[in-house]
C-alpha cells in the first residue's frame, strides 16, 4: 500500500483516485488559448471520437456530441488538466442527452406530419397538447416511445415518484376531457 502510495505520489496521482479533469477558478491564467485548443483538437479528436463511437454512438453524433465538447471547453473560465478525459466525459454526456430527446421526442413529430390519422387519434393528440407541458412529455415518453418510469425519470430529470404523479394527473385529465365528448 506504501509503496503504491509513493509511486501515486511520484506520478502526480491523488491517493484517493486519479487527478481531476479541471482546477478551480485559481487557475485561470493557466487555461489553454485558441491555438492550444487546435493542437488538442488535432491530437485528441481521432481517440476521443473512436470512444465515443466504442460506447455506442454512431459517428455522426459522436462527431456532433465531441464538436459541442470542445465548443464548451472554449468558453471554460477554468484550466482543464486532462482535455482527453473532459472532452470524452462531456461528449459521452451531450451524446446521451441527445438520443434520450430524440427517442422521446422523434415519434411525436412523426404524429404530427402523418396525415392518415383517425378522428380519435387526432382527438388525443389535441387533448395531449393542452395538458401541461411536464404532463405532455411524461405521457408522451411513456406511452409513445414506451420508457419505464425510471427511464422516464432520468430521461427528464426528475424522481420517480413526479413521474408517477404526472402520469397519474395526465391520463385523469384526458380521461375527462375525452369522455365529455
Amino acid at each position: 500500500m506504501v509503496r503504491l502510495a509513493r509511486l501515486g505520489y511520484f506520478m502526480g496521482l491523488s491517493r484517493t483516485g486519479p487527478p481531476a479533469l479541471f482546477t478551480s477558478e485559481s487557475a485561470v491564467e493557466a487555461r489553454l488559448d485558441r491555438s492550444e485548443w487546435q493542437r488538442v483538437y488535432e491530437e485528441c479528436f481521432p481517440r476521443v471520437f473512436r470512444a465515443l463511437v466504442a460506447a455506442g454512438a454512431r459517428p455522426d453524433e459522436a462527431e456532433d456530441a465531441l464538436h459541442d465538447a470542445f465548443e464548451k471547453a472554449l468558453t471554460r473560465q477554468d484550466e482543464i488538466v486532462r482535455p482527453e478525459g473532459w472532452l470524452f466525459v462531456v461528449g459521452l454526456r451531450r451524446w446521451r442527452s441527445h438520443r434520450i430527446r430524440s427517442a422521446i421526442f422523434a415519434p411525436l413529430s412523426i404524429l404530427q406530419h402523418t396525415t392518415e390519422m383517425n378522428g380519435e387519434g387526432t382527438e388525443l393528440l389535441s387533448e395531449m397538447r393542452r395538458l401541461p407541458l411536464r404532463q405532455r412529455q411524461v405521457l408522451a415518453a411513456r406511452y409513445l416511445v414506451g420508457l419505464s418510469q425510471d427511464e422516464t425519470a432520468a430521461a427528464l430529470g426528475i424522481a420517480r415518484g413526479t413521474v408517477a404523479a404526472h402520469t397519474t394527473q395526465g391520463l385523469a385529465k384526458l380521461r375527462k376531457r375525452l369522455e365529455v365528448r
